[in-house]
């Protein structure tokens, strides 16, 4: 257990850098092996931050505090990195914001651009086209891209939030493990099954938008010669009477090309859902059904249905994927998202339904915004930066979801007009594209 002495703390106008003189001192740290760091820094005081998830959101909160001088700790509860979830991402300017301004990367190098928005028909034509500026990524190059930015160091695996607690002096975790942590901040990152949400805001919960996706990936090289070229180097849709379906390129390992599909299917709460959901162990999921976990007789079923009612490239890319899995689409938000010292970023506190692209951006901005927010601040007003902050992020999440839903309900009953441009934007529509250069 981590000994704490926050009473010892004294704020000072630079307390997010270590100072010299007679500054405040501390006696408390995060974790024990930093504690000999945080020792030689007693002349200072430098300010802590415990980021709760180490996805996309979590890591650009803590790069962006650390760049601040911030002492940042990550805490994700998974024994592994993350390297396998998530399949394709839109990129937004915020989503790769830190990689292009800090670290480096050109935005070139990022994902894959889609030249063309197409629409297909029934026989695999295509009976709309456009140009579009669009750029798709991997979760795994964003994620490996901002924890090579963070380093391992101080990113650790297998810490389980079980509880928080905000005090005035600090915000005080308690870990699954039995540690019990300090910070003057407390970023909690840990996506649609948040705990630290169920912890603030218990009344806050998912619900079910009465549609589901059946998503996966599939190598370009194992699609025939015809369908790679249709899809290829754009941004597809295929619209149907009650659902509809999309592809786009995103980069694979090790410079391969891989399409990212998900096909939208409207589902009644009901044994049939039940039984979509139902995994092979005989589990049933809340949110996803995993790669490998869906019952076989399931994935039969989807490729019967693709050589059913899909255009012949589209059905190839769905029944060339061998491990296709099921996501729920739902809708989340809370009223709030500040509490003292602590708060929700991302889809711990707004899970936006996937049509507007900005799921991983909504996270991103919500990390950016908090550093600006916080900005030369001292520990003893990081409560009141924080409901400044909430102000504006709970309106820009309020608005964002409105127009998730809106698309959503228009794509899935069948008033989506084919030429439609995707509605991808975090802020308002079309915010998403992207120049070569930013």
């Amino acid at each position: 257990m981590v000994v704490l002495a926050p009473a010892a703390i004294a704020d000072s106008a630079n307390d997010n850098r270590p100072q010299s003189g007679n500054g405040g001192t501390y006696d408390y740290c995060l974790f024990p092996h930093t504690c000999a760091k945080s020792s030689r820094l007693r002349e200072g005081r430098m300010m802590r931050a415990g980021v709760i998830g180490g996805s996309l959101g979590g890591l650009t909160a803590a790069l962006v505090l650390r760049d601040q001088g911030w002492e940042v700790d990550v805490l994700e509860r998974s024994p592994n990195p993350l390297e396998g979830r998530g399949t394709g991402i839109v990129v937004h300017p915020s989503t790769v914001r830190y990689l292009v301004e800090r670290a480096g990367k050109w935005i070139g190098d990022i994902g894959l651009q889609a030249h063309k928005l197409q629409y297909l028909d029934t026989d695999g034509s295509i009976v709309d086209e456009q140009p579009c500026a669009y750029r798709f990524a991997s979760y795994f190059e964003l994620y490996r891209g901002l924890l090579d930015a963070f380093g391992t160091e101080r990113y650790h695996l297998s810490n389980e939030l079980a509880h928080l607690v905000n005090r005035g002096d600090a915000a005080m975790l308690s870990l699954t493990d039995g540690q019990t942590l300090a910070a003057d901040l407390v970023v909690c990152a840990d996506g649609i099954r948040s705990t630290g949400r169920r912890i603030m805001v218990p009344d806050a919960q998912p619900r079910y938008a009465g549609y589901l996706a059946w998503r996966g990936t599939v190598d370009i090289d194992q699609l025939s010669g015809r369908s790679a070229s249709i899809l290829l180097d754009a941004f597809t849709y295929r619209i149907l009477p009650r659902g509809h379906l999309l592809s786009y390129p995103i980069p694979g390992p090790s410079g391969s090309v891989l399409f990212n599909w998900l096909w939208y299917q409207n589902i009644a709460p009901g044994d049939r859902l039940t039984d979509l959901l139902t995994d092979r162990n005989g589990v049933r999921a809340e949110l996803t059904v995993a790669p490998g976990s869906v019952q076989t007789r399931h994935v039969e079923q989807l490729y019967a249905m693709a050589d059913a009612d899909l255009p012949a490239p589209l059905a190839e890319v769905i029944q060339q994927t061998p491990e296709p899995f099921i996501q729920v689409i739902v809708d989340l938000e809370v009223p709030r998202m500040a509490f003292g010292r602590s708060c929700l970023i991302g889809d711990a506190a707004f899970a936006l339904r996937p049509h507007i692209g900005v799921g991983t951006a909504k996270a991103a901005d919500d990390a950016w915004q908090l550093g600006t927010a916080l900005l030369g601040v001292t520990a003893q007003h990081v409560p009141d930066r924080l409901k400044g902050w909430e102000t504006q992020q709970v309106s820009v999440a309020r608005r964002a979801l409105q127009r998730a839903r809106t698309a959503g309900r228009s794509l899935q009953d069948g008033t989506w007009r084919v030429g439609e441009q995707p509605p991808f934007g975090l802020l308002v529509p079309g915010d998403s594209v992207l120049p070569v250069a930013l």
